[in-house]
């Protein structure tokens, strides 16, 4: 049977499964109950969910779920489980009215996507998920979590659907390295995904990586446990980056302050408040986001890459190209000044041929010989030829 529950606070049910923060829920065929709702389908822990929301926008939600043995009635526990994973513990109008407070783009996001909530995930699941993500599209990234899914060897079934649990760390390192090599991963997947997993559960297995204790740690120190950075001037191979380090940090350990930077988030944040020739670091952007809109700077992320995922890039940017000549004021006015100078190094105006080989291409419209110099200059290192004497047969 259904269960039925309130959400209280502004909710959006499918916007909220479908905006690519969660990879495993799909939508049901239409004729699966027939009730003329959308029904979604999707697995939390050892549960199978199947979930609709009644009424539209804001209206309650209903539900069945099912296990190993099939469908079973709800319980209290479960409807606490749901609660837990929609955030209903978070005062939401008070977010978006603060985040809105902050910036007129974000308000209006706000009021374009009303009832987007940050789902509360599984921590260890979020994690592979999103190691899946880089460089990776969302259904090629569904299709790598389905198939590492499948290594947990249990089933759970509702009805005509069965879908499988995702596996523990420890059935990670049952299976070894070479199961998750044989796994077929869709997309412009990084080859190093079955090491980079393997290598995060040994680390859940060994104590180095603790979900409940980074739980109760501030953000930047929960997200450094999450990140293997470099060692000795060295990157340490199989590690976790920034960007999958917020993803797990703001969806699955409640830090809210997290603002995940992917491609996406780098190209609009840039063209609709910066507005700059070279876009600004990752640091740089995250840095922008805290001091704006504080500790739900997460959130206002999220509403940007939910209007990315809703409208497509190009449109986003489109609009954003309008309107950042009236919005940006975080350039720098020497760096405007800059740009309308002559080259500093061989004294030719913006627009004319530069006879230097670098250092001046940010200069605008100023053409350079850079591609020209650095061929020159690696073939004259290769012949062993000083540098100065390239400089002089460049000019």
């Amino acid at each position: 049977m259904a269960q039925e529950l309130e959400i209280e606070q502004p909710f959006d049910l499918e916007l909220s499964l479908t905006m690519g923060q969660a990879f495993r829920w799909q939508e049901l065929t239409p004729d699966f109950y027939g009730d003329g709702h959308k029904w979604f389908s999707g697995v939390l822990g050892e549960n199978l969910i199947h979930i609709s929301q009644v009424g539209g926008l804001n209206g309650p939600v209903r539900y069945r779920i099912g296990g190993p043995d099939g469908e079973r009635s709800a319980t209290v526990a479960d409807n606490d489980m749901l609660r837990c994973y929609f955030r209903e513990d978070d005062d939401i109008a008070a977010i978006y009215a603060d985040i809105s407070s902050q910036d007129d783009h974000i308000a209006e996001l706000v009021r374009k996507y009303p009832g987007m909530r940050v789902l509360r995930q599984e921590p260890w699941e979020c994690l592979v998920s999103y190691i899946c993500s880089r460089s990776n599209k969302i259904p090629n990234i569904k299709q790598c979590v389905s198939e590492i899914a499948t290594l947990s060897r249990q089933t759970m079934n509702l009805g005509d659907d069965e879908r499988p649990a995702f596996p523990t760390p420890e059935r990670i390192l049952e299976v070894k390295l070479e199961a998750l090599i044989e796994l077929e991963f869709a997309g412009r997947f990084n080859r190093d995904f079955p090491s980079v997993i393997f290598a995060a559960a040994q680390r859940v297995h060994d104590g180095r990586l603790d979900f409940d204790e980074m739980k109760s740690l501030p953000y930047s120190v929960a997200k450094q446990s999450l990140m293997q950075g470099k060692r000795q001037g060295r990157k340490v191979p199989n590690g976790i980056g920034a960007k999958i380090a917020d993803c797990v940090a703001l969806m699955s350990l409640d830090k809210l302050a997290a603002f995940p930077v992917d491609t996406h988030i780098r190209k609009l944040v840039n063209e609709r408040w910066f507005g700059w020739e070279k876009p600004p670091s990752d640091t740089r952007i995250l840095r922008w986001a805290q001091d704006c809109f504080g500790l739900n700077a997460g959130y206002a992320g999220q509403f940007i890459f939910c209007d990315r995922s809703q409208v497509g890039n190009r449109t986003a940017s489109s609009t954003s190209r309008r309107e950042v000549q009236d919005t940006v004021k975080t350039r720098s006015r020497s760096f405007e000044d800059h740009r309308a100078r002559q080259c500093p190094f061989c004294g030719a105006p913006p627009g004319s041929h530069c006879k230097t080989p670098g250092g001046h291409y940010l200069l605008q419209g100023h053409k350079d010989r850079r591609s020209r110099a650095r061929r020159t200059i690696r073939n004259a290192r290769r012949r062993r030829s000083p540098g100065s004497a390239v400089r002089r047969r460049l000019r």
